[in-house]
């Protein structure tokens, strides 16, 4: 198996045979972006009008301009719902397709989430997520926020008049990840939703929180390897410069031993880790019905793996995956539970 995107499942929208028809199309070959991937945020607005509408963006390297802030909006991410919260526009929300774990919200948030109906859907075989468009459609969202695939597309979604914001880690060609791609992205989402105030507040309580742990490192000067671990243990992969995980670790003092990798994140073997030495290992996880400590022994029970320093030391680190992955205010909060982590 191989990631071929943050998640370690395809969470694919397999829309079936009975959509409509002119939305049933083919790819969109024109989702590649041609941009830089070192712009630090996707979305870059440009207001016309002293009340910020038309609002025109590119995404995914294309220009869409909005007339009005979207009032019915549809969430199929998991993560993107950190992102509405900081910028005060959960309100907008009027249907979900994938669950919300309760160990990325809030007491208060969870209550909000658990009132925003499911889209019905079924479970594939891979992992996956099996929905019509005609259930979209029903739903009657003016945008859908999530990731595309080969059938869910900008043009597939504008043709029954539906606008679609791919979150740019999941763009083909995505921005390089960092702390400031995600307050740009908040702050997007404020101009996006007219809640500039409140979403400019919420990037400026986060950049705070981002500089507090930079400004003490509790793990200055170690080297480190973020991995993620399949739940039945058959893989292992290792996370490059091109994940969010980097800078998280690089926030904390740590240097990545695997920075140079030209993947985001290549399978690797045990080996591989073992020669790396890291003094830390991040072990991002998404089973939640595994515990922490079952977590780190997929990897510190492989043969050769209590020779690296990290296992040696207990300087394992399990983390649940969006507060590592795709970069979203949970990754604010991850670098806080990593932190404590390491000096508890």
């Amino acid at each position: 198996m191989k990631l071929s995107t943050f998640r370690s499942r395809a969470i694919a929208l397999l829309l079936v045979v009975g959509c409509v028809a002119a939305a049933c199309g083919g790819n969109d070959d024109s989702s590649t972006s041609e941009d830089s991937v070192a712009e630090p945020a996707e979305s870059q607005p440009t207001a016309a009008h002293d009340d910020g509408f038309p609002l025109t963006f590119t995404n995914c390297g294309q220009e869409f301009t909005l007339d009005s802030p979207p009032e019915r909006v549809l969430l199929m991410e998991a993560s993107a719902p950190s992102l509405l919260f900081a910028a005060g526009a959960m309100d907008r929300v009027i249907a979900r397709i994938e669950d919300f774990n309760e160990e990325y919200y809030t007491a208060d948030q969870l209550a909000v989430l658990s009132e925003i109906p499911a889209l019905l859907a079924e479970a594939t075989a891979t992992g996956g997520v099996e929905v019509s468009l005609e259930a979209i459609v029903d739903h009657d969202p003016d945008l859908v926020i999530g990731f595309d695939n080969a059938i869910l597309t900008h043009d597939s979604l504008a043709d029954v008049g539906i606008q679609f914001y791919v979150m740019p880690p999941f763009c083909d060609n995505p921005p390089t990840p960092s702390f400031e791609s995600i307050l740009e992205e908040v702050r997007f989402y404020g101009e996006l939703f007219d809640t500039t105030e409140t979403a400019n507040a919420s990037a400026a309580a986060l950049e705070a929180a981002v500089a507090s742990a930079a400004d003490a490192p509790v793990a200055e000067g170690k080297t480190a390897a973020a991995l993620y671990v399949t739940s039945d243990g058959s893989a292992i992969y290792a996370y490059s410069s091109l994940g969010m995980v980097h800078p998280l670790m690089e926030a904390l003092g740590m240097t990545n031993v695997f920075a140079e990798l030209s993947e985001r994140v290549p399978e690797v073997s045990i080996e591989e880790v073992i020669g790396r030495n890291p003094e830390v290992l991040v072990l991002l996880y998404e089973d939640f019905e595994l515990t922490p400590d079952e977590i780190s022994a997929l990897v510190t029970e492989l043969p050769g793996a209590s020779s690296i320093t990290a296992v040696e030391q207990g300087a394992v680190y399990p983390l649940l995956f969006n507060f590592a992955e795709p970069p979203t205010p949970l990754v604010v909060q991850g670098l806080s539970l990593l932190s404590d982590q390491i000096t508890g």
